[in-house]
Protein backbone atom coordinates (compact mmCIF):
# COMPACT_ATOMS: atom_id res chain seq x y z
CA UNK A 1 0.00 0.00 0.00
CA UNK A 2 2.65 2.55 0.87
CA UNK A 3 4.67 1.75 -2.23
CA UNK A 4 1.14 2.39 -3.98
CA UNK A 5 0.60 5.18 -2.58
CA UNK A 6 4.13 6.96 -3.40
CA UNK A 7 4.14 5.65 -7.08
CA UNK A 8 1.26 7.18 -7.44
CA UNK A 9 2.18 10.41 -5.77
CA UNK A 10 5.19 10.46 -7.92
CA UNK A 11 2.65 9.90 -10.56
CA UNK A 12 1.07 13.36 -9.73
CA UNK A 13 3.46 15.11 -9.68
CA UNK A 14 5.23 14.40 -13.22
CA UNK A 15 1.81 15.45 -14.57
CA UNK A 16 2.24 18.48 -13.43
CA UNK A 17 4.07 20.67 -16.35
CA UNK A 18 5.90 23.23 -16.43
CA UNK A 19 5.29 25.85 -18.48
CA UNK A 20 8.38 27.04 -21.24
CA UNK A 21 7.45 29.99 -22.90
CA UNK A 22 8.87 29.99 -26.33
CA UNK A 23 9.22 33.85 -27.92
CA UNK A 24 10.46 34.94 -31.47
CA UNK A 25 10.47 38.84 -31.85
CA UNK A 26 9.91 39.30 -35.53
CA UNK A 27 9.62 43.09 -35.60
CA UNK A 28 7.06 42.62 -38.37
CA UNK A 29 4.56 44.44 -36.28
CA UNK A 30 6.54 47.98 -37.05
CA UNK A 31 6.06 49.72 -40.33
CA UNK A 32 8.70 51.84 -42.32
CA UNK A 33 11.16 53.06 -40.29
CA UNK A 34 12.17 54.65 -37.07
CA UNK A 35 13.87 54.48 -33.52
CA UNK A 36 12.58 51.36 -31.37
CA UNK A 37 10.60 51.89 -28.84
CA UNK A 38 12.70 51.55 -25.60
CA UNK A 39 9.98 49.61 -24.00
CA UNK A 40 9.43 47.14 -26.81
CA UNK A 41 8.00 43.85 -26.37
CA UNK A 42 8.24 43.92 -23.03
CA UNK A 43 12.05 43.87 -23.42
CA UNK A 44 14.30 46.96 -22.75
CA UNK A 45 16.46 48.09 -26.01
CA UNK A 46 19.06 50.45 -26.03
CA UNK A 47 20.32 51.66 -29.13
CA UNK A 48 18.03 50.24 -31.66
CA UNK A 49 16.59 51.44 -34.93
CA UNK A 50 14.34 49.53 -37.46
CA UNK A 51 13.43 49.62 -40.66
CA UNK A 52 11.60 47.73 -44.03
CA UNK A 53 13.41 49.31 -47.15
CA UNK A 54 15.52 46.55 -49.25
CA UNK A 55 19.69 46.53 -48.68
CA UNK A 56 21.34 44.06 -49.09
CA UNK A 57 23.57 42.51 -47.23
CA UNK A 58 21.46 43.31 -44.56
CA UNK A 59 18.50 41.07 -45.40
CA UNK A 60 16.32 40.12 -42.65
CA UNK A 61 15.69 36.35 -41.94
CA UNK A 62 11.50 36.88 -42.06
CA UNK A 63 9.23 39.30 -43.65
CA UNK A 64 10.78 43.18 -44.39
CA UNK A 65 11.25 44.40 -40.76
CA UNK A 66 14.59 44.63 -38.84
CA UNK A 67 16.18 46.71 -36.34
CA UNK A 68 20.00 47.78 -36.23
CA UNK A 69 22.73 49.51 -34.27
CA UNK A 70 22.20 53.12 -34.10
CA UNK A 71 24.75 54.10 -32.58
CA UNK A 72 28.47 53.24 -33.50
CA UNK A 73 30.18 53.88 -30.46
CA UNK A 74 28.52 51.71 -28.09
CA UNK A 75 26.70 48.52 -28.20
CA UNK A 76 23.23 47.85 -28.49
CA UNK A 77 21.77 46.35 -25.37
CA UNK A 78 18.56 44.15 -25.13
CA UNK A 79 17.81 43.61 -21.43
CA UNK A 80 14.93 40.86 -20.21
CA UNK A 81 13.65 41.75 -17.00
CA UNK A 82 14.48 38.23 -15.46
CA UNK A 83 16.86 35.35 -16.37
CA UNK A 84 15.85 33.80 -19.67
CA UNK A 85 17.17 31.13 -21.79
CA UNK A 86 18.20 33.15 -25.07
CA UNK A 87 17.81 30.68 -27.96
CA UNK A 88 19.74 33.29 -30.47
CA UNK A 89 18.97 35.95 -33.28
CA UNK A 90 19.86 36.36 -36.54
CA UNK A 91 22.73 38.85 -37.83
CA UNK A 92 23.41 40.19 -41.04
CA UNK A 93 25.43 42.51 -43.18
CA UNK A 94 29.80 42.69 -43.28
CA UNK A 95 31.75 40.48 -41.44
CA UNK A 96 33.50 42.70 -38.92
CA UNK A 97 34.12 40.61 -36.30
CA UNK A 98 30.20 40.24 -34.68
CA UNK A 99 29.24 38.55 -31.75
CA UNK A 100 26.99 37.95 -29.00
CA UNK A 101 27.59 38.41 -25.29
CA UNK A 102 25.21 37.21 -22.03
CA UNK A 103 25.40 38.64 -18.98
CA UNK A 104 23.74 38.16 -15.69
CA UNK A 105 23.12 40.48 -12.98
CA UNK A 106 25.87 43.08 -15.10
CA UNK A 107 28.24 40.11 -14.86
CA UNK A 108 29.33 38.58 -18.60
CA UNK A 109 28.64 34.64 -18.43
CA UNK A 110 28.55 34.11 -22.10
CA UNK A 111 30.38 35.07 -25.45
CA UNK A 112 29.38 33.46 -28.45
CA UNK A 113 31.70 32.81 -31.64
CA UNK A 114 32.59 35.72 -33.71
CA UNK A 115 32.01 36.21 -37.38
CA UNK A 116 35.01 36.72 -39.79
CA UNK A 117 36.56 40.01 -39.76
CA UNK A 118 36.81 40.08 -43.26
CA UNK A 119 33.85 42.49 -44.63
CA UNK A 120 32.29 39.65 -46.16
CA UNK A 121 28.67 39.68 -46.79
CA UNK A 122 27.03 37.05 -44.37
CA UNK A 123 23.56 36.29 -42.67
CA UNK A 124 23.66 33.42 -39.94
CA UNK A 125 21.54 32.77 -37.41
CA UNK A 126 23.56 32.42 -34.18
CA UNK A 127 21.76 29.44 -32.19
CA UNK A 128 23.19 29.86 -28.77
CA UNK A 129 20.60 28.42 -26.11
CA UNK A 130 22.28 30.55 -22.90
CA UNK A 131 20.29 29.25 -19.72
CA UNK A 132 20.35 32.13 -16.58
CA UNK A 133 20.62 35.48 -18.98
CA UNK A 134 19.10 38.55 -18.04
CA UNK A 135 20.68 40.68 -20.90
CA UNK A 136 22.57 40.39 -24.48
CA UNK A 137 24.56 42.85 -26.18
CA UNK A 138 25.84 42.39 -29.95
CA UNK A 139 29.41 43.64 -30.18
CA UNK A 140 31.11 44.69 -33.33
CA UNK A 141 34.32 45.15 -34.82
CA UNK A 142 36.19 48.46 -33.65
CA UNK A 143 37.38 50.87 -36.89
CA UNK A 144 38.83 53.31 -34.73
CA UNK A 145 36.60 54.01 -32.17
CA UNK A 146 32.81 53.33 -34.54
CA UNK A 147 31.43 49.86 -34.61
CA UNK A 148 30.29 48.52 -37.94
CA UNK A 149 26.12 48.19 -38.76
CA UNK A 150 24.46 44.97 -38.94
CA UNK A 151 21.07 44.12 -38.93
CA UNK A 152 19.23 42.04 -36.05
CA UNK A 153 16.02 39.88 -36.85
CA UNK A 154 13.96 36.87 -35.05
CA UNK A 155 15.04 37.07 -31.63
CA UNK A 156 14.58 34.04 -29.58
CA UNK A 157 14.38 33.46 -25.76
CA UNK A 158 12.20 31.18 -23.32
CA UNK A 159 10.89 31.94 -19.93
CA UNK A 160 10.39 29.48 -17.71
CA UNK A 161 6.55 29.78 -16.55
CA UNK A 162 5.04 28.07 -13.46
CA UNK A 163 3.12 24.95 -12.69
CA UNK A 164 -0.24 24.67 -14.75
CA UNK A 165 -2.21 22.63 -12.16
CA UNK A 166 -4.61 23.15 -14.41
CA UNK A 167 -4.74 20.54 -17.32
CA UNK A 168 -6.36 17.19 -17.36
CA UNK A 169 -3.34 15.35 -16.76
CA UNK A 170 -2.57 16.71 -13.59
CA UNK A 171 -6.04 16.26 -12.45
CA UNK A 172 -5.84 12.88 -13.32
CA UNK A 173 -3.23 12.03 -11.52
CA UNK A 174 -4.38 13.74 -8.47
CA UNK A 175 -8.22 12.18 -9.07
CA UNK A 176 -5.85 8.72 -8.81
CA UNK A 177 -3.93 9.70 -5.70
CA UNK A 178 -6.82 10.45 -3.94
CA UNK A 179 -8.06 6.88 -4.42
CA UNK A 180 -5.24 5.25 -3.91
CA UNK A 181 -4.89 7.60 -0.46
CA UNK A 182 -8.42 6.82 0.60
CA UNK A 183 -9.25 3.30 -0.35
CA UNK A 184 -12.58 3.20 1.65
CA UNK A 185 -13.86 5.68 -1.17
CA UNK A 186 -12.96 3.16 -3.89
CA UNK A 187 -13.83 -0.31 -2.19
CA UNK A 188 -14.82 -0.49 0.78
CA UNK A 189 -17.79 0.77 3.13
CA UNK A 190 -20.07 0.55 -0.59
CA UNK A 191 -24.15 -0.52 -0.19
CA UNK A 192 -24.20 -4.23 -0.28
CA UNK A 193 -27.12 -3.82 -3.90
CA UNK A 194 -24.19 -3.41 -5.71
CA UNK A 195 -22.95 -6.29 -4.54
CA UNK A 196 -19.54 -6.31 -4.40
Amino acid sequence: MKKTLIAAATAAFLCLVVASQATTITFEDLTGSGVLPTNYQGLTWTNWSYYDVPQPPYNPESGVERIYNTDELTSPIVQFGQAVTFTGAWLAGYSTDQYFEGYFNGVKIFESAHTANDQSEFGLFFNLNWAGVDEIRVVSGDFGGLHDYYILDDLTYQTNGVPEYGNSAALFGIGLLGLIAFPSLSRKNKPAAFGL
